[in-house]
């Protein structure tokens, strides 16, 4: 057997990472092997929305090959549809990564298989009720926005494109949200009326961050999907393998604002959890 090093002290507080970004960098440097497997657990509740996208391209190109509006309205419908099952599903999963996630943030010694079911165990049910808005929110974007597309530009072509733009952020906003709202069910005991409160509260103050996180993460994957062909399928399994690095980086945006808007006020104890403490920060 070969002899190990063991390390002589435990980690000191100067060893920690000095912010949230930083943290990213040694979560990724370190908990490698767990965000993979971390994503694998997720992909499981990723896989009916994944089908329902494969799916939805190979039939859309074949009825549009057909010339028959019927057709594509009938393809387009579904995939709406498809959407009410679907997301709610994949928010289930969600409330696992994010418990698994806010422990390796918070140095809490988590291990990616067991606190992802623990996370699943303790609030699946608050997860399932909030992947019920983003879902129906999907489905008046897709939806609504064929509709749009298709019919009102003999009517007006303003009112077409405004009634798209309105889709499209109302999509982008709710979910924006529902992160902070997973971030909370994690972390806090708050009713669900406070849960949804807070998190349009710190979702608006920080849009510009949340713009940002949007167009890394989920958009790869919509771009994947967006590939003909074989591309296609090897994005969506590269997504699936990959996801927790995107979600890690919702977590860690979420807690940031917690520490901003609540815990330094409020919650002491786990204010900066897992970081650097303020007065060794410059040491």
């Amino acid at each position: 057997m070969r002899k190990e090093k063991i390390r002589a002290t435990d980690f000191s507080n100067r060893e920690r990472p000095k912010d949230r970004l930083h943290q990213f960098g040694d979560i990724f440097k370190h908990r490698f092997l767990e965000l993979i497997k971390l994503s694998l657990l997720q992909a499981i509740f990723l896989m009916p929305l994944s089908v329902s996208f494969v799916l939805f391209w190979i039939f859309i190109k074949q009825a549009s090959a057909t010339n028959n509006p019927n057709a594509v309205f009938t393809v387009v419908m579904f995939q709406a549809l498809s959407f009410l099952i679907s997301i709610p599903v994949l928010y289930i999963g969600l409330t696992g990564v994010f418990f698994c996630l806010k422990k390796m943030a918070y140095a809490e010694g988590e291990y990616a298989a067991s606190s992802f079911f623990i996370g699943l165990k303790e609030e699946w049910a608050r997860g399932l009720v909030i992947g019920i808005l983003p879902s129906v929110s999907a489905f008046l974007a897709l939806f609504g926005g064929f509709m749009s597309y298709i019919y009102l530009p003999s009517i007006n072509t303003v009112l077409a494109g405004l009634a798209f733009a309105i889709l499209i952020i109302q999509f982008l906003l709710i979910y924006m949200h529902s992160y902070y709202c997973l971030g909370q069910i994690t972390v806090y005991s708050n009713k669900m009326r406070f849960v949804y409160k807070n998190a349009m509260i710190m979702m608006l103050l920080r849009f510009p961050y949340n713009l940002l996180f949007i167009i890394v993460h989920p958009c790869i994957y919509v771009a994947s999907l967006l590939i003909i062909d074989i591309s296609m399928y090897v994005g969506v399994v590269l997504f699936m393998f990959t996801c927790a690095f995107g979600h890690l980086i919702w977590v860690l945006n979420v807690l940031g604002a917690f520490d901003k808007y609540i815990n330094k006020e409020n919650n002491l104890e786990i204010y900066r959890k897992g970081l650097r403490p303020l007065e060794d920060k410059e040491g």
